[in-house]
């Protein structure tokens, strides 16, 4: 099956995919200041759909709705309805074209360690726990922020707001593979999602756009590999690519001229056959040896 669109194209998907997030974003945080009756019915259904508040709900359909996006399609839920990360994509763009993204590693002990005790807080009924999930955080920095109350709640509202939009204008969507549960447990699912952002190793040329581009810093291309338990499916790498290197396809691209490999020989293969075929996976050999044992 080729890829879902041409590399070359206006960027559709990621034209749709800001569209959804920014109307999101909006609804629901219409819904959290009580703008409007309208839009806060939409952003209450909205609101539904998110992953923790249906968790604390036990609303099983949502939860059974997400596993299967994510199994299918990769984080969505992370790029397209999560409105913390539609305040960390806004936050990421402030940072303009000159500033390139680059690979990083995964850092795997913090995103358990912060999932563990993000667990931990919630399963005590811990008030905190709201502070440690993408929606929980976000709603609070908005209602506080547009309803101040007391001073001391404020500022660390006001705090956590401005960490998030700076460590965002740094590293793009570090906070959402590091520090958020949600993306982590995602992050699990995704790894192995039907659906993903491939590489074309024959059409690459290492021109590093789509890296440069990738707010998630999941872009390997010294192995052409995307991380898919870190991509959040935004597309914004997918129109960068001047040769249609890169697309968001089922499976991995498989080369079109294999690697050659080197064989191993069997025991009656003769010195003299052995030394050619060293010779024809040796780009450095110069001539075959004549003599035979």
């Amino acid at each position: 099956m080729p890829g879902i669109m041409q590399n070359r194209g206006q960027g559709l998907l990621t034209m749709l995919r800001i569209t959804v997030e920014g109307g999101a974003a909006f609804f629901i945080t219409s819904a959290l200041i009580d703008y409007g009756v309208r839009l806060s019915r939409i952003g209450d259904w909205l609101i539904r759909l998110q992953i923790v508040p249906a968790a604390l709900s036990l609303s099983l359909a949502t939860l059974v709705f997400w596993l299967a996006v994510t199994l299918i399609f990769g984080r969505l839920y992370c790029s397209a309805l999560c409105p913390l990360g539609a305040m960390i994509d806004l936050s990421a763009r402030m940072r303009g074209s000159k500033r390139a993204y680059r690979y990083s590693r995964p850092m795997e002990w913090l995103r358990t360690l912060s999932l563990g005790i993000f667990l931990l807080i919630a399963l005590s009924a811990m008030a905190p726990a709201r502070w440690l999930e993408p929606f929980g955080l976000y709603a609070k920095i908005v209602q506080t922020l547009t309803h101040p109350r007391l001073a001391a709640s404020t500022a660390v509202t006001l705090t956590a707001a401005i960490a998030i939009i700076w460590t965002a204008w740094r590293r793009g969507r570090i906070f959402c593979n590091t520090l958020c549960p949600v993306g982590t447990i995602l992050g699990c699912v995704s790894r192995n999602s039907a659906m993903r952002i491939d590489i074309d190793t024959d059409r690459c040329i290492q021109c590093r756009r789509c890296e440069h581009v990738c707010k998630a810093e999941c872009i390997d291309m010294q192995s052409h590999v995307v991380d898919m338990s870190r991509c959040v499916v935004c597309f914004d790498c997918l129109p960068v690519c001047p040769n249609d290197a890169i697309s968001y396809t089922p499976g991995r691209h498989t080369l079109s001229l294999p690697m050659m490999q080197p064989t191993k020989p069997s025991p009656s293969t003769s010195s003299s056959t052995l030394s050619s075929i060293t010779c024809d996976n040796t780009s450095t050999c110069s001539k075959t040896s004549s003599t035979t044992e």
